[in-house]
């Protein structure tokens, strides 16, 4: 059996997000959607490439993770810019590389990007739904209860990291229900060189994306390594930026970079509360 279908590359359902002002400042690179693969989590990557505005307030039915990352390996919790995104009757004023919690049904966007010094990686998971949707919505909660709705730097919530090669990546963040009350999982790391070793194959009781991404912003595309992914005992290769799907007890892993000519960002996340494997 090939699994290479739970595999979306980029090129697919790219192109300019129109909702943004002006256009062509964010561009989507990929997009997992159920159109793709069937019951998948859905999951968009792309890039802010110039200061730009979103205005406007909507609500999806999934909770949903939006991710903001600076695109400098030797400097990873800078964005280089300046995000505002609010949350109900909540504003972040984000200025490092980090993750924001929006739970489902919430009130947000009125996006404005900033001070933009080097183009931000972005990505969108919503572990409730398989393709985007949404609807025009109005701020009703109190302020200040969504004000701390976002995590920066990395710090699992049990203190443990998770083993990998020394001088292989740059951890950069952890977000799970128990470092905020409600949250998927999702942790996001720079590979920064080759490694022969991976997590052991497991499986988990959840559904989980897992993304590999180019960090060359005018080819982002080009994933700048050579990956090998297994699952279920059969092994994938590829040199684009991708997402992948995995559904809840499919095993998978290890990971393996054998190549590598420019660091890239990956993550894993996931429509269950707490980081878990068998």
């Amino acid at each position: 059996m090939s699994y290479e279908k739970q595999f979306c590359l980029a090129g697919e359902k790219a192109g300019a997000d129109a909702r943004f002002d002006p256009p062509g400042s964010k561009i989507t690179t990929l997009r997992l959607d159920g159109e793709k693969v069937p019951g998948c989590i859905y999951c968009e990557t792309g890039w802010y490439l110039r200061p730009c505005t979103c205005p406007g307030l909507v609500s999806h039915e999934s909770d949903e993770l939006l991710v903001f990352v600076g695109s400098d390996e030797h400097d990873p919790e800078n964005l280089n810019a300046e995000v505002e995104l609010q949350i109900e009757n909540d504003r972040l004023i984000l200025h490092e590389t980090c993750a924001v919690f929006v739970p489902a049904g919430a009130a947000h966007g009125n996006i404005a990007v900033r001070a933009l010094k080097r183009p931000v990686l972005f990505f969108a998971v919503q572990p409730g739904a398989s393709s985007f949707s949404e609807k025009p919505a109005r701020a009703s909660a109190a302020p200040g209860t969504y004000s701390g709705y976002h995590v920066e730097r990395y710090e699992p919530a049990d203190g443990v990291l998770p083993e990998a090669p020394e001088g292989f990546l740059t951890r950069l963040l952890w977000i799970d229900g128990k470092k905020l009350r409600g949250a998927p999982y999702l942790e996001a790391v720079w590979f920064l060189g080759t490694n022969d070793t991976g997590p052991a194959a497991h499986t988990h009781d959840f559904d989980e994306v897992i993304g590999f991404l180019g960090t060359d912003p005018d080819d982002p595309g080009a994933l700048g390594a050579a990956v090998t992914f297994e699952v279920e005992g059969q092994t994938v290769a590829f040199d684009r930026s991708c997402v992948i799907y995995i559904p809840r007890g499919m095993r998978h892993s290890p990971i393996l970079v054998p190549a590598l000519e420019r660091p890239i960002i990956h993550f894993t996340g996931g429509s269950g509360g707490d980081y878990a494997t068998k």
